[in-house]
């Protein structure tokens, strides 16, 4: 099991793994100095797909030389997207990257059903890794960025890729909590009807490679003191790997709280289950 971004480096390195990316709107700062880091631990190659000059520009100011990077000039995003999406559909590329586009118009050349990318019931959502330091572990948080307001069976595959992305970190069954604004169903909050249904799902054996249990408060999901100081005695209370959030705004707040309130490392990533299986690096 991983127990930070540090021992995933440790990993991939120890083992000569080096994945392939394609960046659409690549210029862009952040996006680029992941990029050349990556590069530089030998861990990740790239297509830069963009404007061109600024991308010369950017990768000049963090010591690259243009000359060894492959760059695509393309000015207008959806056509960067499409580019992307289109390199990873014909298997030149392991995954694609968002840079400085809109989410939206990423996702639009991504979900192209002519490319073939996703399987046609497959979802894609978000999730947030987590350096959860201060016990040292890594936690998922989904869906914070794709998914507006998922019903039931939208938040039924959300677990799902948080599940799978949890196996790609070690996490062999990972604990999900439900999170919601208490811990009883309440017919007049549907977060919390959600929760009992996705709980009893994983119960019935719909939901595998886990256990679920909600509706939890985020303080008794990951506080095992909180948990007890309530009463409520599960496998997942205090000790949970993956937080399912009831919304996007929710989500998103608590993923910037994480960063810029906490100062938590975290990293962003797009995943979608199905007939074929990707994951889409933010």
């Amino acid at each position: 099991m991983f127990t930070d971004f540090n021992s995933i480096l440790t990993w991939l390195k120890d083992n000569n793994i080096c994945k392939k990316a394609a960046v659409a709107a690549a210029h862009d700062s952040d996006a680029l100095f992941s990029v050349v880091a990556a590069r530089r631990e030998r861990i990740l190659d790239a297509i830069l797909v963009g404007d061109g000059k600024k991308i010369e520009k950017l990768l000049a100011e963090q010591g690259e030389k243009a000359s060894d990077w492959a760059i695509i000039d393309e000015m207008d995003d959806a056509k960067a997207a499409q580019i992307v999406a289109k390199l990873v559909a014909d298997n030149k590329v392991d995954m694609p990257m968002k840079g400085l586009l809109q989410t939206g118009a990423f996702l639009k050349a991504v979900l192209d059903k002519n490319l073939g990318l996703l399987a046609d019931n497959a979802l894609i959502s978000q999730a947030t890794i987590v350096h959860y330091r201060q016990e040292n572990r890594m936690m998922v948080v989904s869906d914070c960025a794709i998914n507006v307001a998922p019903d039931y069976g939208k938040k039924l595959k959300i677990v799902q890729n948080s599940v799978g992305l949890s196996h790609k970190l070690g996490i062999a069954k990972p604990k999900v909590a439900i999170v919601a604004p208490l811990e009883q169903v309440n017919p007049d909050i549907q977060a919390t009807a959600d929760a009992a249904m996705l709980t009893l799902a994983n119960m019935r054996g719909q939901l595998k490679g886990c256990i679920v249990d909600g509706p939890l408060g985020l303080d008794n999901a990951i506080s095992l003191e909180a948990a007890e100081h309530k009463g409520i005695k599960s496998e997942v209370a205090g000790r949970a790997d993956v937080l399912i959030v009831p919304d996007l705004a929710s989500g998103n707040i608590l993923d910037k709280a994480l960063r810029y309130f906490a100062g938590y490392k975290t990293a962003g990533v797009g995943r979608g289950e199905g007939a074929a299986d990707h994951d889409f690096p933010q």
